[in-house]
């Protein structure tokens, strides 16, 4: 394998340095330190802090969006309606099979979509114009299994849901020994017992 590019250097960097710090913690000059880089190659390459971020995100976000639309389209032609359960696993499935590859730089990117969620960093209107077909259409299929539940509440769990998803994967894949099948078995039972759960309050559709 050859040596990573300036750009790719970079990319790492950022990476690492976000994830841990945030984007706040993180000037575009410790990144060039960090990478080994004169302090104008950040900005010759990405332009801006927003600019790189984007590029961060094409790392893997196609690619994640297009497995997860594949998941749902299976879901939305089966002749029976899918269960919350189903609909759950193709939102962590894409993410899980990035940690199942065995790459770190799958688990160092689980770590920055977590951090920068987290930070508010991530507009998730912005990663739906972006690659549509995939989280927007986990809400009807939702609302298609739950229907006694109201769609504000239904938007409600699914945003716990996907804080829950990352913050569990965002750690990596079990520790040696650890089975990553059965991690994910038991966080999928978790996630879709706590959504399914009857709704006991008040709200408005």
């Amino acid at each position: 394998m050859g040596r990573p590019s300036a750009r790719e250097k970079l990319l790492d960097c950022a990476e690492g340095l976000f994830s841990e710090h945030g984007l706040e913690g993180v000037s575009l000059r410790t990144i060039n330190t960090e990478a080994g880089l004169s302090p104008a190659a950040l900005h010759y390459h990405f332009g801006t802090k927003e600019a790189l971020v984007e590029a961060l995100l094409l790392r893997h976000m196609p690619e994640l969006m297009e497995r997860r639309s594949k998941l749902l389209d299976d879901l939305s032609d089966a002749e029976t309606p899918a269960t919350t359960r189903e609909i759950l696993a193709a939102l962590v499935q894409p993410l899980a099979d990035l940690l199942a590859a065995g790459d770190a730089a799958g688990e160092r990117y689980l770590r920055l979509i977590h951090r920068l969620r987290a930070d508010g960093d991530l507009d998730p209107q912005f990663v739906v114009e972006r690659w549509p077909g995939g989280v927007d259409r986990l809400v009807p299929l939702l609302r298609k299994a739950n229907p006694s539940l109201p769609r504000p509440l239904i938007e409600f769990r699914l945003g716990l849901v996907i804080e829950v998803m990352l913050r569990s994967l965002s750690h990596g894949p079990p520790p040696a020994g650890g089975d990553l099948t059965i991690h994910l078995s038991a966080l999928l039972d978790f996630l879709s017992g706590g959504f399914e759960e009857p709704f006991t309050g008040e709200t408005t559709e």
